[in-house]
């Protein structure tokens, strides 16, 4: 685990601006942006229940609709070998910005020049609705905020966490195989009851 001061927001603060009784649901800049900023030493945050780690958590999709999927490989053990749809982790108080949605973004933007070796205009992010679940260790002090970001065909560098790289098409996932956050994440971007 990096010694680094990672994004975190009260869970009271939480509870005020968001019904977190709901694992997905739709929001915009603003609410996120009246959230209070905090950062933590991410060694404190990963065992203190009283504040949620902000996560950006991005879906790529290309222009033929198909959705970027992979298996996890490295470091979080917690969700080796697990298929996920998600590009994304903590931000930290080196990737700045004016307001919580600026810093979301920019952690986002090194995401991706780590995980997949591209560089993503902050243009490229639109922001669909944030994911949150307590049946986890990850999700009892994380909560994500989910991007879509539509690619072009271009030539992914991958670390050592991206295993099985493939495109997908939404109807052919098999939600029971990805985790949690992945399954939430997809029925955040594509259901239309939410």
């Amino acid at each position: 685990m990096k010694d680094e001061n990672v994004i975190c927001v009260p869970v009271e603060a939480m509870k005020k601006a968001f019904d977190m009784n709901k694992q997905y649901w739709k929001t915009n800049v603003a609410a996120i942006d009246s959230l209070p900023l905090l950062y933590i030493n991410r060694r404190i945050a990963e065992n203190d229940f009283t504040h949620k780690q902000l996560i950006p958590y991005a879906i790529l999709l290309n222009k033929q609709g198909e959705v970027f999927c992979y298996q996890r490989h490295g470091s979080e053990k917690r969700l080796a070998d697990i298929y996920s749809v998600g590009i994304g982790g903590h931000v930290n108080d080196h990737d700045g910005g004016e307001t919580i949605s600026q810093h979301l973004v920019n952690g986002l933007r090194r995401e991706f020049k780590e995980e997949v070796g591209i560089e993503v205009s902050e243009s490229q992010f639109e922001l669909a609705g944030m994911i949150n679940e307590e049946k986890t260790e990850v999700g009892h002090c994380h909560t994500g905020v989910v991007f879509k970001v539509l690619v072009d065909n271009v030539n992914f560098t991958f670390d050592a966490e991206i295993g099985n790289p493939q495109w997908k098409r939404i109807e052919d996932l098999d939600l029971a195989k990805f985790e949690l956050w992945s399954a939430l994440a997809l029925r955040l971007m594509f259901d239309t009851e939410n």
